[in-house]
C-alpha cells in the first residue's frame, strides 16, 4: 500500500496503517499505475482465509475502467491467453484460446455510459491476469483511456489542441 507514485510528499499509508492496525498482509495486488482497492488482512488466519476465497473464485471483483471508442454492443464477453508480448516484454498479449502461449483469461464488460469519444466500462472478470483488462480492452480496439503501455494515450478522435490535450 503506497501513496499516489506522483507525490512524493504524500504519506505511506502502510507505514499509517501498520501504526495504527499492527503488521497487515496483502491478500491481493493491482497492476502498477492503475488505482483502486486493496484486500490486506490484519493477521494470518484473515489472510489465509481471504486468499482462499480468491483463489476458489468465490469473490467477485468488478472494474471500472475508462476506455476509447464505443463499443458496438451493451455487453460482451472477451477470451484469449493472456502472456508476455513477445516483442515487449512490459506488455501482455493477447494470444488464441488453447495457444501454448499465455493462460486462458475472461473478462465479461458492460457499457455504462458512453460519453462521446469515450466509454465507461465496468468489467468482470473470470481470472486475474496480470494486466488483463488493459490488454483485453487494447485487443478489441478499445484502449484504457491515457493507458501508455497499450495504446490509449494517443488521442484516437477529437482535436489534439486546446483544452482537449490537457484533459489526456
Amino acid at each position: 500500500i503506497a501513496a499516489d507514485r506522483y507525490d512524493e510528499t504524500a504519506p505511506r499509508l502502510d507505514i499509517e496503517a501498520e501504526s495504527e492496525f499492527g503488521k497487515l498482509f496483502a491478500v491481493h495486488r493491482i497492476d502498477k499505475d492503475t488505482s483502486g482497492l486493496l484486500v490486506v488482512a490484519k493477521n494470518i488466519d484473515a489472510k489465509a482465509h481471504l486468499s482462499r476465497q480468491f483463489f476458489e473464485k468465490t469473490t467477485q471483483r468488478c472494474y471500472q475502467t475508462l476506455v476509447w471508442g464505443i463499443p458496438k454492443a451493451d455487453e460482451g464477453h472477451i477470451e484469449g491467453n493472456i502472456g508476455r508480448d513477445l516483442r515487449d516484454r512490459l506488455r501482455m498479449a493477447v494470444y488464441p484460446p488453447g495457444s501454448e502461449e499465455g493462460k486462458w483469461a475472461a473478462t465479461n464488460y458492460r457499457v455504462t455510459e458512453r460519453l462521446g469519444y469515450v466509454s465507461l466500462l465496468t468489467c468482470q472478470l473470470e481470472t486475474g491476469r496480470t494486466h488483463q483488462i488493459r490488454a483485453h480492452m487494447s485487443h478489441i480496439g478499445h484502449p484504457v483511456f491515457n493507458d501508455a503501455r497499450y495504446g490509449g494515450e494517443r488521442i484516437l478522435k477529437g482535436r489534439p489542441t486546446g483544452s482537449y490535450r490537457q484533459f489526456v
